[in-house]
C-alpha cells in the first residue's frame, strides 16, 4: 500500500484541480456549447452547458481510471492471457503478487496523464467557445494529442523495459 501512496496522491491533487477548474470555468461557457468539431475545427455538434459539464465529470472520472481498473481486474486472469516478456519468470507463483502489484502501481501513473488530457480537452472547448465564431484550434488539439500519445509511449516503453530485464 505504501508504494501506491505517491501515484494516488498525485492523482488526488489533480482531481481536486480538475473539479476546481470545471467549477471555476463553467461560467465561461455559453448556454449552448459547441462540443464536437469537424476536421477544420468548425463546430458540428452542441450540448447544453449542464450536459457538457456532466459529460466532463463522467469523462474525467472514468477515462483516467479505465486502465487501472482493467489492470486490477486482470489479476484474476490465467497466466496464458498475459503477453509479457519472460512471462514464466514474472508470473511464477512466488513472484505473481509482486508482478501484479507492479502492474497496478504502474497503471496508476497512467491516470494523472489521462486526467491532464481530459483537462486539456475541456480547456480547448472553453477556448473554442469564447471566440466570436466557435472554432477549435487544430494546433492546440494536435499538441494535446501529441503530448498524450508521447506520454503513453514513454509509459508503455518503461513497462516493457521493466519486464524485459530478468534479475
Amino acid at each position: 500500500m505504501r508504494m501506491l501512496r505517491t501515484p494516488l496522491l498525485v492523482l488526488g491533487v489533480l482531481y481536486v484541480c480538475f473539479f476546481g477548474y470545471l467549477a471555476a470555468s463553467s461560467s465561461q461557457l455559453p448556454g449552448r456549447v459547441a462540443t464536437h468539431f469537424d476536421g477544420s475545427g468548425r463546430p458540428n455538434g452542441y450540448m447544453s452547458r449542464a450536459a457538457h459539464l456532466r459529460f466532463m465529470v463522467v469523462f474525467g472520472l472514468a477515462f483516467p481510471l479505465f486502465v487501472p481498473a482493467i489492470v486490477f481486474a486482470s489479476r484474476f486472469l490465467p497466466d496464458r492471457c498475459y503477453n509479457l516478456p519472460h512471462r514464466d519468470y514474472w508470473l511464477a507463483p512466488s513472484r505473481r503478487p509482486e508482478t501484479m502489484a507492479y502492474l497496478f502501481r504502474h497503471s496508476l501513473w497512467f491516470s494523472p496523464m489521462a486526467l491532464c488530457f481530459a483537462l486539456g480537452i475541456h480547456a480547448s472547448i472553453i477556448h473554442a467557445n469564447t471566440l466570436a465564431q466557435a472554432q477549435l484550434s487544430t494546433l492546440l488539439i494536435l499538441a494535446l494529442a501529441g503530448c498524450f500519445l508521447a506520454g503513453t509511449a514513454i509509459w508503455g516503453v518503461s513497462l516493457i523495459r521493466h519486464f524485459s530485464r530478468v534479475p
